[in-house]
Parts: C-alpha cells; sequence; structure tokens
C-alpha cells in the first residue's frame, strides 16, 4: 500500500489552518445541504462561542464540565433545544453521561455538551467531513442553549461494534479520503493546561514543563504515513453499524495530525494485552501499517499518558475525590521521556 511521503511535523507540515477557518454517513437521514451555521436559542442565556487558537492562552472548543454539570443540565437543554430544532424530536432518554451526556431520541442520538462548548468548532468539523461514508454525522447545526450544546445524529442501530479488524479497514478508508479535509489543526494535551491551575505550583510546574518537553517532542517527529484528518479516539467502541457496515462515531477530537496517531491506540492495548495478537495483526493488516514498527511511537504514548492525567484530575474533582496518586505521578513527570 502506497502512503504520504514522510514528513517532519513542524508548522509546514500540519499547516496553518485553525479552527476558525473552518466539518453522514451511507445510510443516514442526514439533510442533503449539510449543517448550517450554529443555530444560538434565544430563550435563556446563551454559552458563548469561544475561538480556537493554537496558543497557551487559547481558550478549549471542548471544555471539560464543571462540578455540578450532568444530566438535569443536559435534559434541560434538550428541552431548549426543541423549540429550534428543524424536526420533531421524540422523547429522550439517557444512554450514558460523563464529559457530555448521550442520549436516544426514538431514531435520533442527541449529545449534549457542557456550557463554553464552541459551537462552530462542531459545526465546521461536520461542515469538513460531510458526505462521508465512514462516519456518523450530525444531521443539523448545533444548538446552543442555556444548559449546554445540542447535537442530533441518526440513531444507528446495527449490532455489534466493528472488531480491530474492521476498525483498521474502516479507519484506513476514513484516512485516505479525508486526507485533506479543513479539519482543526491538532491540538494535544490543551486540557493539561486548565487541571492543572488548581494544584500546588510545584506540581503544576511538573507537569506543565512536561507538556511543553512532549510538544517538542511531537514537532520533531518524522511521520511514515503523512499528516492528514485522525478520528483522535479510535476503537471498536467509537463504531456502531449501519447494517453489515461500521461507521465511526464520537468525532469530537479529529484534527489535522499524524496519521500513526490514530494506530497508537491499537497499540498500547496490545502491549498491555488487552487484546491479542490476532486481533492486533488483523487491524494492523487491514490498515496497512504496524506502528510498532515506528520510531515516534513512544512520544505520542506518552502524550496520551499526560492526557489521562489531565482527564483524572477532572474527574477526581468531578467526583469530590482526592488527587491521593498525584505525587506518584509528579515524580514519574519529572522525566517526561
Amino acid at each position: 500500500m502506497s502512503f504520504a511521503p514522510a514528513a517532519t511535523l513542524d508548522a509546514a507540515a500540519l499547516g496553518t489552518r485553525t479552527a476558525t477557518d473552518v466539518p453522514l454517513g451511507a445510510g443516514t437521514d442526514r439533510d442533503a445541504t449539510g449543517p448550517a451555521a450554529p443555530t444560538v436559542h434565544d430563550h435563556g442565556p446563551a454559552a458563548p462561542a469561544a475561538a480556537h487558537h493554537v496558543t497557551d492562552e487559547r481558550t478549549d472548543p471542548l471544555p471539560l464540565p464543571t462540578a455540578g454539570w450532568g444530566v438535569e443540565h443536559a435534559l434541560d437543554a434538550v428541552a431548549e433545544a426543541r423549540l429550534a430544532l428543524p424536526f420533531r424530536l421524540p422523547r429522550a432518554h439517557v444512554v450514558s453521561a460523563l464529559t457530555t451526556v448521550v442520549l436516544r431520541a426514538g431514531r435520533r442520538a442527541v449529545k449534549v455538551y457542557p456550557p463554553g462548548t464552541d459551537p462552530a468548532h462542531l459545526a465546521a468539523t461536520a461542515e469538513a467531513l460531510a458526505g462521508t461514508p465512514f462516519a456518523v454525522l450530525p444531521v443539523c447545526a448545533p444548538v446552543v442553549t442555556s444548559g449546554g450544546v445540542v447535537t442530533v445524529s441518526p440513531w444507528v442501530t446495527g449490532g455489534r461494534s466493528a472488531d480491530w479488524a474492521e476498525t483498521g479497514a474502516l479507519l484506513r478508508g476514513f484516512h485516505d479520503v479525508h486526507a485533506d479535509a479543513a479539519v482543526p489543526l491538532w491540538d494535544p494535551l490543551r486540557r493539561v493546561v486548565s487541571q492543572v491551575a488548581a494544584l500546588p505550583d510545584d506540581a503544576a510546574a511538573v507537569l506543565l514543563d512536561a507538556r511543553t518537553a512532549l510538544l517538542d517532542a511531537v514537532a520533531g517527529l518524522r511521520s511514515e504515513l503523512g499528516v492528514g484528518t485522525v478520528h483522535g479516539d479510535v476503537s471498536p467502541g467509537n463504531t456502531v453499524r449501519s447494517g453489515a457496515t461500521p461507521l465511526l462515531i464520537d468525532l469530537d477530537f479529529v484534527a489535522r495530525a499524524p496519521r500513526e496517531y490514530d494506530l497508537t491506540s491499537a497499540a498500547r492495548r496490545f502491549v498491555a494485552g488487552e487484546i491479542d495478537a490476532a486481533a492486533y495483526r488483523g487491524f494492523c493488516d487491514a490498515y496497512g501499517f504496524d506502528v510498532l514498527t515506528w520510531d515516534g511511537r513512544s512520544v505520542l504514548d506518552r502524550v496520551a499518558a499526560l492526557g489521562g492525567v489531565a482527564f483524572r484530575l477532572w474527574d477526581d474533582v468531578h467526583h469530590g475525590r482526592a488527587h491521593d496518586w498525584l505525587d506518584d505521578a509528579v515524580r514519574e513527570w519529572r522525566t517526561p521521556l
């Protein structure tokens, strides 16, 4: 299989687009014209839109929820959004709740993001991927409400998720077809900045220094597969089936990045013993590349690990737990690589 020529991941390779430049799968009921500009619902105060800039002072377009935000706020948001949606939304029930709340409303999947989410970021991703045969996308523009930002997609009922080999083939098609899509630039570790703000100065400094070191290392990587559109959160759990056809879901972290990033999740699971050799080989054969052979993988693994630290900090606060693991983490991250 042919791949894009190797590229050094500096600013020239990644391009100069930002999310402010302004993204259905087969068998969905999305309007042919695609999602329009975000709808701001004027019943109650609307969450402000935030521009996404690649600087240390930026506002996260996909912020983690503040303490206290959850299902009740999401249900209020859905009730408010009904008045602005271009179709009738059936009664919704909650399917999952963590950093977002997902509900099913008949043949629709409703996702509520916390206040402060940038609706333009969501709309731009859907626009960039419009017409894709590889993913499920929203059927209308995001609706901004006082309780959060609401998106509506088809609810796909096709049985089990894809296996690892099917995920590899699906991912390869997604990468190839959308290689030049106008998606946001990859902005790894952006959440570290906000999540360390309340930590003791020494702990915060160690984690921020580790972030800087990793971003510098990423900038110096040489990609064998090239820079293109990545899903950003690959696993069979982020697939559904439309009939026999697997499709990607949860496209919140789609970005322009080294394509190897999407392959490291399977490699980490294999190395950790979470998937067996046959499943991993099936994934690699279907995609056409084994990221374990790439010398930049360790850097991306550490990026994922530090991102996990940021999420764990948020999760502790969200659930009222102490950071009793933090001292060990700080000792580890004094040596980022």
